[in-house]
């Protein structure tokens, strides 16, 4: 469903939820009050609940709130790792962030994917440069990556193995 739906619907939620506390104020209308409330409870509280997950679950790996700021961090793209095509990448270059997580760095590389068939392509990628790969992870090695089959820009490096010279 769409987004303005919900959106609707906590709208609806809120004005009969008013509407319910109006009518609990007296007697005479305490009938239709107190089932305005609490079907205005149940909307506000409903659709407030889906359009929270929405937002922060988002539509795929790389959408919504968590999946962005994974994907800033360096932390996403996990799911890569054996499932996705295998490519070699050289390291063009490589930049700090300023960020860390868990102590490490989270490094800003500049890659020369080659795919095991098709063109090479250059790709801007952010991911956790693990503290032992330090002096190994250097511009002109090539590492292995893994890459999403719909969105080749999506990739994740594999520390696993271990970077060469070219």
């Amino acid at each position: 469903m769409s987004r303005n739906v919900f959106v609707a619907g906590a709208g609806a939620g809120i004005v009969l939820l008013f509407a319910g506390i109006y009518g609990m104020g007296s007697i005479s209308t305490m009938s239709w009050g107190l089932p305005a409330f609490i079907v205005g409870m149940f909307l506000l509280v409903g659709d407030v609940v889906i359009l929270a997950g929405r937002l922060v679950g988002g539509g795929g790996p790389s959408g919504g709130v968590f999946g962005q700021m994974k994907s800033f961090l360096g932390t996403g793209n996990q799911d890569l790792v054996g499932t996705g095509m295998p490519a070699t990448a050289l390291v063009a270059s490589m930049r700090d962030t300023g960020t860390m997580v868990n102590d490490q760095l989270v490094v800003a590389f500049d890659l020369r994917v080659q795919p095991a068939s098709g063109a090479p392509y250059v790709v801007a990628h952010r991911q956790i440069l693990p503290r032992l790969l330090m002096g190994a992870v250097l511009p002109g090695r090539t590492v292995q990556v893994w890459t999403d089959p719909a969105d080749p820009q999506r990739l994740v490096i594999d520390w696993s193995a271990l970077p060469t010279q070219v």
